[in-house]
């Protein structure tokens, strides 16, 4: 934040010294410390060197103004100075002047009197603050001075001056209405004066809105500063003149004004938003008195004679770096280093520039200038009032769109995106997947023999697997051939390991809905007990035919094929952690207990879901890996005995076939698929099921969760309202481009979040809020600048 030091130097003179010095240090409208504790001793050799100083440059500037860069002992010049040893003219005289009345003032300021000033100053301040040490003085002496070279400005790299009278009238500011910065140049007389220079870098700025009279009579340039729309800078180039008492402006050769001729026009323009006056002229001081009377805000005048080069770099320097956002003094600054690059041609160029202002002003930014905040707090109440009610309508008429699912695909989308990009965890060493692939079909037919199976089942069992699950359907007896249809030598044994086998699960399919032929249910062997039975139906979202849930148990209609309540995935698992002492138990309807870790039933409107059909239990899909999920071996690798035993060893096996093309049916699309590309096989699919269940319990691995509706709405108006948040944090500066840079930060903000509790297993609303969030954002600023509008067309019409 921005530093002011108010420096009062009460009465006195460098003859007298100044016996009382006030110093006030602010911190935007905090006080920060009251120093009432020091002077300045008398320092006549400051005010004698100086018109010195003024002499040598005035005479050098009149010969050519053009300094060569030399070596020079200054210390051995300065002790001429004390017998008046100047030859004016000489530039190694000038520029050791300049060095030797720099030390003399750094005395003056060293002196054991001004202490407690300069400690008390840098206690407070840090080198990076930007600093304005704002000199309250009168005294015509005084306010030439080079404050600048206090050595307190080479350690505070963007502190700059400033000169205030003791007595500045300061009115009311107002601001112009206009969506630039609206600039009245006049230019006076010009000879020897290269004025161009100056107007093209007005001209070159966009976001300038610039009128040009040249040479006018004193009534068209009071009527241009009587302008209705108003005008933030005055600008003036031509020659100008001070005395001790005042001073003018030189409208063309043989017109001069004094400043007080134009004081009704001037009040007018400063009444209509006037913020800035730039005299890019000579010898400026003097006009500043009667200025700072009409309570212009702020004040740029060459304190002495000016060349053109110089005046030219000024110009362009300050008014590029104020235009691209920095503020005014540190534009200021920067504009005066630049100047001091050029002393070697141009005699201590950085010494010219003066800005004088009220100690307590803070001068406008150039946004500012181009889109002027509403300083009435009553209008500024009721702008902030609609950008907030702005944001909560539109908060809930994107709830209203959301809850008709018309935001349902892309919230899908959006937690494909959030599964794929989470950390790959691995494969599952509790599962086994034995798979029939294509070279297995191939080689033994398909579908698999009875025998090749019943042989598969014995091996594995030799083995000591936790769960065997055989995820092929067996309704019927396999024939050798359709014409006789006798039953396949290897049925019996394999009917036999089924009835048998406790750690065996069996599959079958329900029929669930009585509309659809193409899902009749597929029924298991009747002699596999029921509780040994698992179903392999999946729920696919309708709108895609993306698997995204794993349906545990359903309660089938009566005389259905598949007569189990439980899925294929679920029996594997629950059976799996009963041989660990873990249960299932039912809490209600909604909710489930294995071990420690309660599954919740999906609801109809849980996350991006509306209008589910969500019979049965189901809960959201939380896959464990894109790739394998387990290991894999193939079924001639069991038949032929080239495994390694330990990979079935207390593990669950499941044995399917995965062969897309003698099998196309038993593939789907999951979050990790590229539309049709890149599909899962059941086998797989079942294995991420069964994964899940197994991991949430033993593992504490996250089971996906969303929030009550209650919850997702409260989201999504908080972040609407975030939106709104950044309009009026920005209403000083109503830059689109910096509105989207916002907007894009807040989402992106928005979608960490989001991934950060995706990985602890919440899916919370992203698209919505996304959706929200810049909505309120870009519709705040239309408000704002639509208020901005009507607010500039009531100013005119006061007018």
């Amino acid at each position: 934040m921005r530093k002011v030091i108010s420096f009062r130097l009460g009465r006195g003179s460098l003859e007298n010294g100044f016996s009382h010095i006030l110093v006030k240090l602010y911190e935007g409208d905090k006080l920060l410390e009251e120093i009432d504790t020091g002077s300045l001793p008398p320092n006549h050799e400051i005010a004698k060197n100086y018109c010195k100083w003024q002499c040598l440059y005035n005479d050098l500037i009149a010969s050519s103004g053009n300094l060569d860069s030399k070596a020079i002992n200054f210390k051995s010049r300065i002790l001429e100075f004390a017998e008046d040893n100047i030859e004016r003219g000489n530039q190694e005289d000038a520029i050791a002047l300049t060095s030797y009345l720099i030390e003399i003032i750094n005395q003056w300021f060293n002196s054991l009197e001004f202490q407690p000033i300069d400690r008390v100053l840098r206690t407070h301040i840090n080198t990076n603050d930007e600093v304005v040490l704002v000199i309250q003085t009168d005294d015509e002496t005084l306010r030439k001075l080079p404050w600048h070279e206090w050595d307190f400005f080479n350690q505070y790299k963007k502190a700059e001056i400033a000169l205030s009278a003791k007595k500045f009238s300061l009115k009311k500011r107002s601001f112009t209405a206009a969506e630039k910065v609206r600039i009245l140049a006049i230019i006076g007389d010009s000879t020897n004066i290269n004025s161009e220079a100056d107007l093209n870098t007005l001209r070159n700025n966009s976001e300038v809105e610039l009128e040009i009279i040249s040479q006018p009579s004193r009534k068209e340039i009071c009527d241009k500063l009587r302008d209705k729309q108003g005008w933030d800078i005055l600008f003036y180039a031509g020659h100008s003149k001070s005395n001790a008492e005042k001073g003018w402006i030189s409208i063309n050769e043989k017109i001069k004004l004094e400043i007080s001729e134009l004081n009704s026009a001037l009040e007018a323009a400063i009444e209509n938003g006037l913020q800035l006056a730039i005299f890019n002229s000579c010898q400026g001081l003097g006009l500043v008195p009667q200025l700072e009377e009409l309570g212009i805000p702020q004040i740029i005048v060459m304190r002495e004679q000016v060349q053109n080069q110089v005046a030219q770099e000024f110009l362009a320097e300050f008014i590029t770096s104020f235009s691209n956002g920095k503020s005014f003094y540190v534009a200021i600054r920067e504009a005066r280093s630049k100047l001091k690059d050029i002393e070697d041609k141009y005699y201590c160029a950085s010494w010219l520039p003066v800005v004088c202002q009220h100690w307590s002003v803070k001068p406008p930014t150039w946004e500012e200038l181009r889109n002027p905040p509403d300083t009435s707090s009553s209008h500024q109440i009721l702008l902030k009032t609609g950008v907030i009610l702005s944001g909560l309508l539109l908060a809930i008429a994107v709830i209203g769109i959301r809850s008709f699912g018309l935001l349902q695909t892309l919230e899908f989308k959006a937690f494909d995106t959030l599964m794929k990009i989470r950390p790959n965890q691995g494969v599952d060493s509790r599962l086994l997947i034995v798979e029939a692939t294509e070279t297995d079909i191939n080689r033994w037919g398909y579908p698999i023999p009875d025998s090749k199976l019943a042989q598969t089942i014995e091996t594995i069992q030799q083995h000591q697997p936790s769960i065997i699950g055989l995820f092929i359907f067996r309704d019927t007896p396999l024939a050798t051939s359709f014409a006789n249809r006798p039953v396949e030598p290897g049925h019996q044994n394999l009917l036999k390991l089924l009835q048998n086998n406790d750690r065996l699960v069996a599959l079958c399919s329900i029929k669930l809905t009585e509309d659809n032929p193409n899902q009749p249910g597929i029924s298991p062997l009747p002699e596999i007990p029921e509780k040994r039975l698992g179903f392999s139906n999946l729920e696919l979202d309708k709108f895609d035919n993306i698997l995204r849930r794993n349906l545990l148990f359903i309660h089938p209609e009566l005389n259905n094929p598949c007569p189990t309540r439980f899925s294929f995935s679920f029996q594997l698992a629950s059976k799996y952690l009963e041989s660990k002492g873990i249960k299932a138990q039912t809490i209600d309807r909604n909710r489930v207990k294995i071990g420690e870790t309660i599954f919740k039933r999906l609801q109809e409107n849980s996350g991006g879901y509306h209008q589910l059909d969500n019979r049965g239990f189901q809960i959201l899909l939380n896959y464990r890996t894109s790739k394998n999920i387990a290991t894999k071996i193939s079924l001639s690798d069991v038949l032929d005995n080239k495994f390694n035993p330990e990979l079935i060893k207390k593990r669950i096996v499941i044995i399917g076939v995965v062969a897309e093309i003698s099998n196309p049916t038993d593939y789907f699309s999951t979050p990790y698929s590229n539309g049709a590309l890149f599909p899962m096989s059941g086998v797989d699919i079942q294995a991420q099921m069964t994964s899940q269940i197994i991991s949430a319990v033993l593992d504490k691995r996250p089971l996906l969760w969303t929030w009550s509706q209650t919850g997702e709405i409260l989201w999504v108006v908080i972040w609407s309202l975030a939106g709104s948040g950044i309009v009026i944090a920005s209403l000083s500066n109503r830059n689109s481009f910096l509105l989207f840079i916002y907007i894009g930060t807040g989402v992106s903000i928005l979608c960490l979040v989001c991934f950060i509790f995706f990985l602890q297993g919440g899916w919370i609303p992203l698209v919505p809020t996304a959706i929200s969030l810049s909505m309120s954002s870009i519709t705040g600023y239309l408000i704002a600048n639509k208020w901005k509008y009507f607010n500039q067309k009531f100013i005119l019409m006061k007018k």
